[in-house]
């Protein structure tokens, strides 16, 4: 509980007791003198003998950063190659057309399809092979590596075409406006 303060009377009493007769300091004299000022010592430290060890040159560094974005790479036969983005002509020529089923489709399942049921000019091997030419542009690297692919690679190329070619981005855009479009 907060109590309210309550003035103190003007004229208040001294206490009955006697105060204590407190001494006033005394003022001192000041010394105007200025002190002898300390003569400077002349000690010369003794000279520390030269090191003419030569160290061991650090050896260059073998490898060298990389001006290619790690990224966009995947290591396929040993080698590290960069995937850019998929020139036009691979769309136009169907090449980079079979994405959406390669990433849909697990592999197992996608390399049994015949000519005819995905495209009616070419199986799903063949779709792979067009695709993984579109993806490189280069169809000596997908010739020569071909069969030692794996999935994991394959799965890597197939995330990074899309980002590159900004089809994911696309889609998921579509994606987005229908479902804004079904809410009532």
């Amino acid at each position: 509980m907060r109590r309210i303060p309550v003035p103190t009377p003007v004229n208040k009493e001294l206490p009955a007791e006697e105060l204590e007769n407190k001494k006033t300091p005394v003022q001192t004299e000041v010394n105007e003198e200025k002190p002898e000022q300390t003569p400077k010592l002349e000690v010369v430290p003794d000279e520390t003998p030269q090191n003419n060890e030569i160290p061991d040159a650090s050896p260059e560094k073998i490898e060298k950063p990389s001006d290619v974005p790690e990224e966009n790479c995947v290591l396929i036969g040993g080698n590290k190659i960069e995937i850019k983005p998929t020139k036009l002509k691979y769309f136009r020529n169907k090449a980079a057309s079979a994405y959406g089923v390669i990433k849909a489709v697990p592999i197992h399942e996608l390399l049994v399809y015949e000519k005819g049921v995905l495209d009616e000019k070419r199986d799903a091997d063949q779709l792979l092979y067009d695709f993984l030419v579109a993806v490189f542009d280069d169809s000596a690297i997908v010739r020569d590596n071909y069969n030692e692919l794996d999935v994991d690679t394959l799965e890597k190329i197939i995330k990074i075409f899309g980002r590159l070619n900004h089809i994911d981005e696309k889609q998921e855009a579509i994606r987005k406006n229908r479902e804004a479009q079904a809410k009532p």
